[in-house]
């Protein structure tokens, strides 16, 4: 295991710093959070894992204990300062230079900053000088955790490679019976594996559908838009000012009679007022829901506004329809979590039985 933690650190390190190097050497260059988060993730859990064999190699239960004393004095100061220096200057350069959570709206081609709510209209250049800074400022966590890993994963390689202590698979079998529900290893960690492949499909399921909900959102003027409407509960929206949370705010309100919808064969579709006051923010902007109307059959329909909107006018599918739409992901997911962790404990479960009940083996230093 720790040989596979320090493979897919350094990997992880390379990683890490190209893209951090990237973020200075081009200022337009931005990625997806979804490339660059597994990183971070990765450094968390390694650490975890790392500090967890330490303790167990060199402490006891009253007194943990944690030894570099295997590696080279320049590679601790050069990895000190490495960490030091990315876990002072990331955050120190994320919270002075970002105003707030970068963003654009697609709708109305405008750059901005949502801080907590609060809208800061900007231009292209600060943009995506602020999306470059906040990727560096997760990365900048990122690289010092996963260094922090390398160091104690390189630290019990180097002490474990001076023992001459046989490997698992030479240990004799216990004795003893296995307890109940202590399959083999490898049924655990298929369990493991099938287990995590359905938590990540459905999340990404829910991301993907989350995303698309609202993304791009048509205007309809007066002029009028025609649109593809599927079957089903449909709002209304109307742009507001900032971010609403008890109440609208800033965001004009609409009667019925302010717009038209009618179908392919000129059927009218009437709208009333939305009464669950739906809000949503697509592309980071806020907006609320003004009129509602139902949709009996999927089909292109022609919306026209009567009467000038200040600020603009889109409609999406009840946000409703779409968290309920999402549940059986939802529980898919949470299945998936809880099946891994039922893998997880049954491989400790073997793996405990294996080492405890098993004949005293000699353990040799070299």
């Amino acid at each position: 295991m720790l040989r596979g933690i320090v493979a897919m650190a350094v990997g992880c390190l390379v990683a890490d710093l190209v893209i951090w190097g990237l973020t200075w050497a081009s200022p337009g260059f931005t990625m997806p959070s979804w490339i660059f988060a597994p990183f971070f993730v990765f450094a968390i859990v390694a650490n975890g894992v790392t500090i967890v064999i330490f303790v167990l190699a060199h402490g006891t239960k009253s007194r943990p204990s944690i030894s570099l004393r295997h590696l080279p004095r320049w590679l601790i100061a050069v990895l000190t300062l490495v960490v030091v220096g990315f876990v002072v200057t990331g955050p120190a350069e994320l919270f002075t230079a970002v105003p707030g959570q970068p963003g654009y709206n697609s709708s109305t081609h405008q750059y901005y900053y949502d801080n907590h709510g609060s809208i800061i209209l900007t231009t292209r250049g600060p943009y995506f000088s602020a999306v470059a800074t906040q990727t560096r400022g997760f990365l900048s966590f990122a690289i010092a955790f996963t260094c922090v890993a390398l160091v104690l994963a390189t630290a019990e390689l180097s002490r474990r490679s001076k023992l001459k202590a046989p490997r698992l698979s030479e240990v004799p079998e216990p004795t003893a019976p296995p307890p109940r529900l202590c399959p083999p290893s490898w049924v655990g960690a298929i369990v493991v594996v099938a287990a995590l492949v359905l938590t990540v499909v459905t999340f990404v399921q829910i991301s993907t559908r989350v995303d698309a909900y609202a993304s791009n959102p048509s205007a309809v003027t007066t002029s009028g838009i025609t649109k593809h409407l599927t079957n089903g509960p449909w709002v209304v929206f109307t742009w507001c000012e900032t971010h609403a949370t008890d109440a609208p705010y800033g965001c004009p309100s609409m009667a019925p009679s302010d717009i038209e919808i009618r179908g392919a064969d000129g059927s009218e579709v009437r709208t009333s007022p939305d009464p669950s006051n739906d809000h949503i923010s697509p592309d980071g902007l806020p907006a609320a829901g003004q009129l509602t109307f139902s949709i009996e059959e999927s089909g292109d329909y022609r919306l026209v506004l009567t009467r000038p909107v200040p600020k603009g006018v889109f409609v999406a599918e009840s946000p409703g329809t779409v968290a309920r739409s999402l549940v059986g992901s939802i529980v898919l997911a949470v299945l998936g979590i809880a099946v891994a962790l039922c893998g997880v404990i049954l491989v400790a479960r073997r793996i405990r039985w294996r080492l405890r009940d098993a004949p005293p083996v000699l353990v040799e230093t070299a």
